[in-house]
């Protein structure tokens, strides 16, 4: 029972899926056999490589770390287009004839568009790989923002924003799955952090950006500018993004088995009790009957089926795992967070326009850079903490890594976010009394607690259920939007028949109950992650 994770009883050498060996033994005996292992230095590597050198895993740090900028580049593009009317609500109500809640309802059907095209990109991630949907959705984004900048009804430019939720939703989905493609265990929690900077904490900076290009050019000029700059990383992404989902031998992926750790045998085979014939005979490896790939081979559009499973069953799958208890635990503990920032923008909105401050579009914009500020503290924090505690607790558990390691965030993620909640709630009820600079440094904690729940949400599902990842991600991003479109849609009601320090007295106990969550998920994590091994849901429903 390390540090209160109840651990199933098992037989020798015998482990949960995601419990890995993470270091080579100096003092002891390891719990697991580690001979003949690959290796960086003492750190095993989680999953092993093949020796093929189209493997991903065996790519350059600084080849993955370019590759990862670029989708984390187009992904910020992607994600700017989710708040971008968010500071120029007043402007949209005038322009176009509309109460509040219809421009609202902009930003709410932007996000069911992201929502439902999630599960269809799906079914093409984990058949085909990552690379076509990446192009795609760019492209889709530079199209769908050409539509938004030309549109002069309200009808035309809703239909835009679904479009500009179809684009977004690959990148929602798959980036944190790309880290754990590309990446070792010990390496992914800074790039998963920069990930949830990139989808999350960037579209802090849009409303500071467009306000001022409405009041200055007009709000088409915000839609024209996405459109010039999503055009530059379309182009990126195509020539310097190849496909980095691959099939190696699933005995060497041995943070997803089920059973002993699997030895890799010096560069040309792998053997291990559990992966050879009675006579130990070793198990070639495919890598050597490869060639490694050209560049020009790289940039095509597809690389072959990923998986022999149906399109039936893949496009279901996500719908099953809401099932799942790690994967609903996922959704509350990210999902939630993200929503009320929505809910904080309804405010600015609708609060900062009117009296006694009476805002213009610029000065919302600048109400978010407490958030921006937020942001990048929280990705510093969630960078640093997520591997160091990740090692620092394995190394003390006998050189064993439990992803449930990864859910130490959730403790700052509460107290910042369950301060920034109520903080703000408080202040904005009464401008009167209180400073303009308060909302800010409020909304700038929620979005800290905000980006270190995403990171300890994606790590943890990531390191936990890497062989899920995708349908995981996808069922994540389903509640998340989805509850984001009902706050969205019933927000100013809620607000008007409550009043603010109400409705977030409320939401900050909502987030305080779903973080404490998280302790009995630290200590039962480990159990779920066997019974859920056992006892496939997946398998259950036939969908494997």
């Amino acid at each position: 029972m390390p540090f209160g994770i109840l651990d199933p009883k098992l037989p020798e050498h015998q482990r949960v899926p995601g419990t890995v060996h993470l270091y080579e033994a100096i003092h002891g005996v390891d719990q697991f056999p580690s001979a003949n292992l690959k290796r960086d230095g003492n750190i095993i590597l989680v999953p092993q490589p093949s020796d093929s050198p189209n493997d991903p895993l065996n790519w350059s740090i600084r080849k993955k770390d370019f590759v990862l900028f670029i989708i984390c580049l187009e992904a910020i593009m992607a994600s700017t287009v989710s708040p971008i009317l968010a500071s120029s609500t007043i402007v949209l109500v005038l322009y176009f004839s509309k109460g509040f809640q219809p421009i609202a309802l902009l930003t709410g059907w932007h996000l069911v568009g992201a929502a439902c095209a999630s599960v269809f990109v799906t079914t093409i991630f984990v058949k085909y790989g990552k690379r076509f949907p990446y192009i795609f959705a760019s492209a889709l984004l530079v199209g769908s923002s050409a539509w938004a900048a030309v549109a002069t009804s309200y009808k035309s430019l809703l239909w835009a924003r679904v479009l500009q939720g179809v684009a977004l939703a690959p990148f929602e989905v798959a980036v944190n799955a790309s880290v754990g493609d590309m990446y070792f265990v010990h390496q992914r929690g800074v790039r998963l952090a920069l990930v949830s900077l990139s989808i999350f904490g960037t579209t802090f900076l849009t409303p500071i950006i467009t306000g001022n290009v409405t009041n200055s050019l007009g709000w088409h000029w915000m839609f024209w500018l996405v459109l010039i700059f999503s055009s530059v990383t379309l182009i990126l992404v195509f020539f310097f993004v190849p496909e980095h989902v691959y099939n190696r031998d699933k005995r060497l992926d041995t943070d997803v088995v089920g059973d002993d750790l699997a030895p890799q045998a010096p560069s040309d085979s792998i053997v291990s009790s559990d992966l050879a014939d009675e006579d130990n005979e070793k198990i070639p490896s495919t890598g050597q009957q490869e060639k490694k790939e050209t560049y020009f081979h790289s940039l095509r559009l597809f690389s072959g089926s990923k998986t022999s499973r149906p399109l039936w069953k893949i496009f279901l799958r996500p719908f099953a795992l809401l099932l799942h208890p790690a994967i609903i635990w996922g959704c509350l503990t990210q999902g939630t967070m993200i929503a009320w920032t929505a809910m904080i923008g309804v405010v600015l909105a609708a609060v900062f326009m009117g009296p006694p401050l009476w805002y213009n579009e610029v000065k919302v914009g600048y109400m978010y850079t407490g958030a921006v500020v937020g942001a990048v503290i929280g990705f510093v924090v969630a960078g640093v903490l997520s591997d160091f505690s990740a090692k620092w607790l394995s190394r003390r558990n006998n050189n064993i890594y439990e992803p449930e390691f990864r859910i130490l965030l959730v403790i700052p993620q509460m107290i910042c976010g369950c301060i920034g909640i109520w903080g703000f709630g408080f202040i904005s009820s009464d401008m009167y009394k209180y400073s303009q600079y308060l909302p800010p440094f409020f909304f700038g904690l929620e979005t800290c607690g905000m980006i270190l729940g995403a990171v300890a949400s994606a790590s943890y599902i990531t390191d936990a259920y890497r062989d899920i990842q995708i349908e995981a991600f996808v069922s994540m991003l389903l509640f998340k939007n989805l509850f984001s479109f009902a706050l969205t849609d019933k927000a100013y009601p809620w607000l008007l028949a409550s009043g603010i320090k109400r409705c977030f007295t409320i939401i900050g106990a909502v987030q305080l109950a779903v973080s404490f969550l998280t302790l009995a998920f630290w200590i039962v994590g480990k159990w779920n992650r066997y019974l859920m091994h056992r006892y496939n849901i997946l398998h259950i429903l036939h969908l494997e």
